[in-house]
């Protein structure tokens, strides 16, 4: 008898099939989904939308299973009969799902229930045709069911929430607005509250007073080196032009120091890779949307040159083998290979199932995946292979005719990480070494007017960093609502930062004013808690769980309901900018 090995992906597959090959493993067959080939959605009966079922669509618990991959489902059938069934589906929660669904199609094409029906579990971290064979010599016998059933709750959660929600909002407003009958308007636990994120900093902005400000620059020279020194700020005019008059006349004359300090500050190297790392650093250097860089990683991760891209562990396990990717990290880069031991800097997290982030292959090619492939392979050894970095601060302070003024400097003094790692480095700005009575000799003076700015709008970086730390979405899920709520209407991107739309305003608006629960944080987090108890264990009946993590949203449904006319404003909104 044979074994039928069915990955998520074509050229995970590949690699597979190349790695069995290597050992000699003739009766394999291995074939390939992409991605889900069944997905659930309600029953028939709801397949008209309307206002008076709301509430018996979050009763639903039977749901409609349904082939989302035709092609890939024929190809399945044809490989059932060659063997006994390995899963080779992603190594996340999701994978798990997938690799449910897989067996559930394969007990169907047996005709028999899961006690009769024998499959295997391959599970791996990489491509990299040493940890494959050793995954076949390890075959588990089993799913991890307590993902399987954390993927099922997150998916009739976000189903039947969703396709609730959703309706109320699209059929309200266009029963009262006018709404063309095409345009959705959609709601969602995550997309939701991460919009809210955008509108609440708008907020902030639009209500802003700014006020305006007065400080003196000093330019100075000591020793040769030239370096500014600034008063503090004075809110009033007329204080400010008197501390310019004191010092207007004193260009080619000298400030004395009447303070001086300096310490070194040591930088730490970064810690291990883990997906919200990666994406917030990318965002800012690629300027390119989370989502699109979590696909970047996804093929890179198929191909063979990085580990599994979705993992919230940042410290390395005693058995990694940190030559091996040294060593592709370094011929990708085009450096020598490193022969100090590696000495890395772990951090706290690990999610117990993936290692962090790191090359296992060496790319040679362009564009955004190398930009990508490189960040990952020098974060890599910058962690494992080099040493923190030094930093000196100074700062003076310095009399120029009864006017005080501060001026600081840092210099990277040891380059340590940075010598590898050169995102984000400090630049240097040098301000000499002085003492107590040193003369300092005045350039120029003047006399600077400011104001007070408001918080600028969020850029994608700093979106998903708040996602995180309110615990909206999880490292696997999270990249994908900042793309989302732009496709949707609600926000747009404008000097690569979000602002949100009308329609975006008017929905957050809407909901808020009806009760705060629909759009803040707190409702999700509690669902994401839920979802994270059933992983431990701590939570063994998943279905006991979705009942009462719909409860609250159930009742929430009910004051949507009773203000359809106040819901109703949104879709003027949007049909106002129609």
């Amino acid at each position: 008898m044979g074994y039928v090995v069915i990955a998520e992906k074509f050229s995970v597959a590949n690699a597979i099939k190349r790695a069995l090959s290597e050992i000699n493993v003739s009766n394999a067959n291995v074939t390939w989904v992409n991605g889900h080939v069944v997905d659930i959605d309600l029953p028939e009966e709801f397949k008209q939308w309307r206002l008076d079922n709301l509430q018996d669509i979050l009763k639903v618990r039977d749901f409609r299973y349904r082939i989302v991959d035709k092609k890939s489902y024929l190809r399945l059938k044809q490989y059932f009969k060659k063997g006994i069934l390995v899963i080779a589906t992603d190594n996340d929660h999701e994978g798990e799902l997938i690799g449910y669904e897989i067996l559930m199609l394969y007990k169907n094409y047996s005709n028999s229930n899961s006690k009769e029906v024998p499959y295997f579990r391959m599970r791996f971290n990489s491509t990299n045709i040493n940890e494959l064979i050793n995954s076949w010599r390890s075959l588990k016998s089993s799913l991890n069911w307590r993902w399987v059933y954390k993927a099922m709750f997150r998916q009739r959660f976000d189903l039947l929430t969703g396709s609730a929600y959703t309706r109320l909002l699209t059929l309200a407003n266009r029963m009262y607005s006018n709404l063309p009958y095409g345009r959705i308007i959609s709601w969602g636990s995550c997309q939701i509250p991460t919009l809210y994120f955008i509108v609440q900093r708008e907020r902030e902005i639009e209500s802003f007073k700014s006020i305006d400000y007065w400080y003196i620059k000093a330019e100075l020279e000591y020793n040769g080196i030239r370096f500014n020194a600034l008063s503090k700020h004075i809110y009033n005019k007329d204080e400010a032009e008197s501390m310019l008059k004191a010092v207007s006349n004193a260009r080619g004359k000298y400030a004395s120091i009447t303070d001086y300090n300096e310490y070194t500050k040591s930088i730490e190297r970064p810690l291990p890779t883990r997906t919200d790392d990666a994406l917030k650093d990318l965002s800012r250097i690629t300027k390119m949307s989370a989502y699109k860089i979590l696909h970047v990683m996804e093929e890179l991760y198929s191909s063979g040159y990085i580990s599994y891209p979705r993992t919230d562990t940042n410290r390395y396990s005693n058995n990694f083998n940190f030559a091996h990717a040294m060593m592709a990290a370094c011929k990708g880069l085009g450096i020598g290979y490193i022969s100090r031991s590696p000495m890395p800097r772990n951090g706290s997290n690990d999610d117990n199932a993936h290692p962090p982030i790191y090359p296992t292959g060496s790319y040679n090619g362009s564009g955004i995946a190398r930009v990508v492939w490189e960040y990952i392979a020098r974060r890599f050894l910058a962690n494992a292979y080099y040493d923190d970095a030094t930093m000196l601060i100074n700062n003076a302070k310095l009399t120029l005719n009864g006017v005080e003024l501060n001026a600081r400097g840092n210099k990277i003094t040891d380059q340590g990480f940075f010598k590898i790692y050169y995102y984000f480095k400090p630049i240097d700005d040098i301000l000499p070494r002085m003492s107590v009575g040193d003369k300092v000799k005045v350039i120029d003076v003047m006399l600077v007017k400011d104001k007070t700015k408001p918080p600028s709008r969020l850029s994608e970086s700093e979106l998903l960093d708040m996602m995180e730390r309110y615990g909206i979405g999880t490292d696997a899920t999270r990249a994908e609502f900042p793309s989302l709520i732009i496709k949707r209407g609600y926000a747009k991107k404008v000097n690569n930062r979000f602002r949100p739309t009308g329609l975006g305003l008017a929905l957050i608006n809407t909901l808020e004013g009806i009760d705060a629960r629909l759009v803040k944080a707190d409702t999700r987090v509690m669902v994401e808690d839920t979802m994270s108890m059933i992983e431990k264990g701590k939570i063994n009946d998943y279905k006991n769980a979705l009942d009462d993590a719909i409860s609250i949203y159930s009742k929430l449904l009910l004051l949507c309901k009773e203000r359809l006319e106040i819901i109703s404003s949104i879709g003027k909104v949007e049909h106002e900018a129609n």
